[in-house]
C-alpha cells in the first residue's frame, strides 16, 4: 500500500466497511462542503496525519502541488464543515467526524487501486493515477460489487484455474 501517493484530484478508496453503512454514506455524500478537490485535500489530511499528530499547512500543500493560498482556502472549507480544526495558522487536526470520513476516502481509493493492480494488473504509477480519477464516479453498488470482485480473486487461488475462479464470481458478488 503507498500511503505517501496523492492524487491532484478526485482521491478515494473504500473498505467493506464504508459501503455498508449506508447513513454515514448518506450524510458524507450529501454535504454540499465536499467537492471531489475538498475529498482529495481531506484523503491528504488523513494520510499526513496517520504518522501522529497534526499536520503542518506547507506539508499539505507540498502534497497537493498548490500554493499556500490554494491550501488555506481548502483548509478553510473543511472546518466550516467541521471536518477539521486548525488554530490560528497552528497545526492542523481532522475531527471526530473528518477523520471517519477521511478513512472512508482513503479506504474508497486503495479499493479502486487494488482493483486496477491487483486484478487487471495495471502498473502502480498508472492505478495510482487511475484510482484517482475513477473513485469520485463511482455507484456505491458499483464499488460493493469491486470489492466482492476483488475478494473472490484474491481468495480464489490455489487449487482451481482462473477460469474456475472467474466462473465462480457471480454467486459472490450476489452476497455483497
Amino acid at each position: 500500500m503507498s500511503e505517501g501517493v496523492f492524487c491532484p484530484n478526485p482521491p478515494l478508496h473504500i473498505s467493506r466497511t464504508y459501503l455498508v453503512t449506508t447513513m454515514e454514506t448518506i450524510v458524507y455524500r450529501s454535504s454540499a462542503a465536499l467537492t471531489p478537490a475538498r475529498e482529495n485535500y481531506l484523503r491528504a489530511l488523513y494520510q499526513l496525519s496517520r504518522s501522529g499528530g497534526g499536520v503542518r499547512l506547507t506539508d499539505l500543500a507540498h502534497t497537493q502541488g498548490v500554493r499556500l493560498p490554494t491550501a488555506r482556502h481548502a483548509v478553510d472549507c473543511l472546518r466550516d464543515a467541521g471536518l477539521v480544526l486548525q488554530q490560528s495558522y497552528g497545526l492542523i487536526t481532522l475531527t471526530e467526524n473528518g477523520s471517519g470520513v477521511a478513512r472512508r476516502l482513503f479506504d474508497r481509493f486503495e479499493l479502486t487501486r487494488r482493483f486496477l493492480m491487483e486484478v487487471l494488473g495495471v502498473g502502480e504509477s498508472a492505478a495510482e493515477r487511475e484510482a484517482c480519477n475513477m473513485e469520485h464516479h463511482l455507484d456505491e453498488d458499483t464499488l460493493n460489487r469491486i470489492a466482492a470482485f476483488v475478494t473472490h480473486v484474491t481468495n480464489c487461488g490455489g487449487d482451481g484455474t482462473l477460469r474456475d475462479c472467474l466462473l465462480s464470481v457471480r454467486p459472490s458478488l450476489a452476497e455483497s
